[in-house]
């Protein structure tokens, strides 16, 4: 696919290379695709309810659902009933859940290394600025 057509065809194939690269990372490191984002927000703010996370990760309810219990399943998360309303689920980190988001921040570290390796601290610069703006045109 190298350089057919215009900048959005780029951004898929990097968008490609970049998912199944990470997705295999983050298999070695025993966290499916996906599960990295929610180990992240729980780690940003533990306890977070299901349709909390659903608003934010931007997937649908039964996706969540779903890559909850497998978690779960792994020792990963947990999930408790809420205190004040028992029809409403909040989801935890579990210690081994946070141990795993360690080897996910490392994953992106390592992500970040391999695709910037090639570009000069100022081509990232510019880089990071074009990209931003592409974003704000969306």
């Amino acid at each position: 696919m190298k350089g057919n057509g215009g900048i959005s065809n780029l951004l898929v194939e990097i968008c490609k290379q970049r998912r199944n690269l990470s997705n295999a990372l983050l298999a070695d490191a025993g966290v499916h695709g996906g599960q990295d984002i929610l180990l992240y927000q729980l780690r940003t703010r533990d306890g977070q309810t299901i349709s909390e996370l659903v608003e934010k990760m931007c997937i649908q309810y039964a996706t969540l659902s779903t890559m909850a219990t497998r978690m779960e399943a792994k020792g990963l998360v947990k999930r408790e009933k809420d205190g004040a309303d028992q029809r409403v689920s909040r989801l935890f980190l579990t210690e081994m859940g946070r141990e795993a988001f360690h080897e996910v921040a490392s994953v992106w570290r390592q992500m970040e290394r391999r695709l910037s390796r090639d570009l000069s601290e100022a081509e990232q610069q510019t880089l990071k600025r074009l990209l931003e703006k592409v974003l704000k045109s969306l």
